[in-house]
């Protein structure tokens, strides 16, 4: 099997071919995607193995997951779980099983991480959320890696390098959906300058002013690209920058309304509430980082 020196280095050493005779592996230099297409990888049934490297799950099932959900799950999202190095654990072997297994060098990802924060917190399985279309990368990723292509390593290096940077930010919570951005010009620029701006005193005839539209028009046009109204549009996204200040511990509810361009306390518990069934606090309690 080619790469076999690279997947031992990401995997271990002790690993074999045979061990991935069920598992088409993509590998490139510090990042490797395993699909298991024929049954489970024997490897990692192993009982209390260990990896050098840092391992991502991405899951596909809506049922049977490898372990159930400790994090709200949300639409157009896949559940995903990380484990950092030389942590013992064993995969229990399905026969389809419904997941991708990702694995990043040790060195490589933290010196990525390092951009974000200044420590590495040691991950134990820690579940998160990931926008559907990052399988668009990775398929893209396979595509290359399984092609001998002129200059096949400038494509990877890149690819490798967005698909690190992806992981390591839908785990700090800064989750995006591309299939909600708009392809429309004026559309996109509006849903920019909204994230943009989301904190400050919006309205929907002043969005559609900057577009240089009627607001009929622009309701109509905003619908139709983006899926929601411009409004319900502008509230998904204060809902979801206050969702990443309320894991933190560095701001009162109120002041994280505030932030977020709600009217008040009281407005912003309705909202949230509405959204999520249960109240600010309530979320800051339950899945504070």
């Amino acid at each position: 099997m080619k790469n076999m020196q690279v997947i031992k280095k990401l995997v271990g050493e002790s690993i074999t071919e045979s061990n991935l005779k069920n598992v088409d592996c993509y590998v490139y230099d510090n990042f490797a995607l395993f699909i298991q297409s024929m049954g489970f990888c024997e490897f990692a049934i192993k009982e209390k193995h260990v990896h050098p490297s840092y391992m991502i799950i991405i899951e596909f099932g809506t049922e049977d997951f490898l372990v159930p959900p400790k994090i709200e799950l949300k639409k157009n999202y896949y559940l995903a779980s990380i484990l950092s190095p030389n942590i013992p654990h064993e995969d229990k072997g399905v026969e389809f099983p419904n997941y991708y297994t990702i694995m990043i060098g040790k060195e490589y990802f933290e010196s990525q991480f390092l951009l974000y924060q200044n420590e590495i917190p040691k991950y134990e399985g820690r579940q998160f959320l990931i926008c559907h279309d990052f399988l668009k990368m990775l398929h893209l990723y396979a595509f290359e890696s399984s092609k001998n292509m002129k200059n096949a390593q400038i494509t990877l290096d890149c690819q490798t390098k967005l698909l690190t940077h992806w992981i390591i930010r839908s785990l700090l919570g800064e989750n995006y959906d591309m299939r909600s951005v708009s392809t429309n010009e004026r559309i996109g620029r509006i849903q920019t300058y909204i994230e943009l701006h989301c904190g400050e005193d919006l309205s929907v005839p002043e969005l559609a002013k900057n577009a240089n539209m009627s607001v009929s028009n622009f309701n109509r046009l905003f619908t139709k690209e983006v899926g929601m109204s411009p409004k319900n549009y502008l509230i998904d996204v204060r809902l979801n920058k206050s969702i990443k200040l309320l894991r933190r511990n560095d701001l009162s509810v109120s002041e994280i309304a505030e932030q977020c361009g709600f009217y008040s306390l009281s407005h912003f518990s309705a909202v949230f509430k509405k959204a999520h069934d249960m109240s600010p606090t309530e979320y800051r309690e339950k899945y504070q980082v």
